[in-house]
């Protein structure tokens, strides 16, 4: 059985802003955009090799571009890629620019075998947290492309202890044109009061229905009296 290369943690890639990521199987490297470095398990050098010969990715936006050494490039809008037997030393994945705030996940596991001694399946979730302060006018606090995912869970909590908050939460099939969610189509969006304890200042909004980008936005409900927020977002996919 050939070697497996992933991280050295064994961990998902967090917080990849968007632009071209690199992993660079000979010398055992993954370096995104920002020319932050994380290190694989191992390397084709310490095993005197030179090419992989399977590999499985993940990126966190279906929209990503992957390209496979110089023989391969998918723009599929799927998830999960699973490759066999293809020889390869590097790849890149070119990782848009569709989120709010500019943070993805990446999974990768690879072989120097023909056939990915690793089940990866067609299934996974993205979840992580943000924090912000409303301001006087509607702001873009999350945003992203949510195609192939099954479900949208999206978690909004006041944190301030006295000032109210409104919220949004909207969709959109390009992008550029945004409609209100039922529920939030009030010109204010649903207040979140202050004070309190998290556990009752909060917003949960859950949905199953496919549209093509969702985003959530905040802004003060009294004119000059700003609020703070922690927000999570969990991105299923199921099927």
């Amino acid at each position: 059985m050939g070697s497996l290369f992933t991280t050295s943690s064994g961990e998902i890639l967090k917080s990849v802003p968007s632009g071209y990521m690199e992993l660079d199987f000979v010398n055992g490297t993954c370096t995104d955009s920002a020319g932050t470095v994380t290190n694989m398990n191992s390397n084709l050098d310490y095993y005197g090799l030179s090419q992989c010969g399977s590999v499985a990715i993940f990126c966190s936006d279906s929209d990503a571009e992957i390209t496979i050494g110089n023989n391969l490039s998918i723009a599929d809008h799927q998830l999960t890629h699973v490759v066999n037997a293809l020889k390869f030393s590097n790849v890149r994945i070119k990782v848009p620019d569709n989120s709010t705030p500019d943070v993805n996940q990446v999974i990768f596991m690879a072989s120097t075998d023909d056939y990915l001694g690793y089940i990866i399946n067609n299934y996974a979730h993205t979840r992580a947290e943000t924090t912000s302060t409303t301001t006087d006018a509607w702001v873009t606090l999350w945003s992203k492309h949510v195609g192939g995912y099954d479900q949208t869970i999206l978690t909004t909590v006041n944190t301030h202890a006295t000032n109210s908050m409104d919220l949004k939460i909207q969709f959109s099939e390009n992008g550029s044109d945004w409609y209100d969610v039922q529920g939030y189509t009030a010109t204010n969006g649903v207040a979140i009061a202050g004070g309190g304890t998290p556990q009752f200042n909060f917003d949960q909004f859950s949905t199953d229905i496919l549209h093509h980008f969702y985003r959530a936005q905040i802004k003060a409900t009294s004119s000059g009296n700003q609020a703070t927020t922690k927000f999570f977002w969990n991105l299923v996919e199921n099927t």
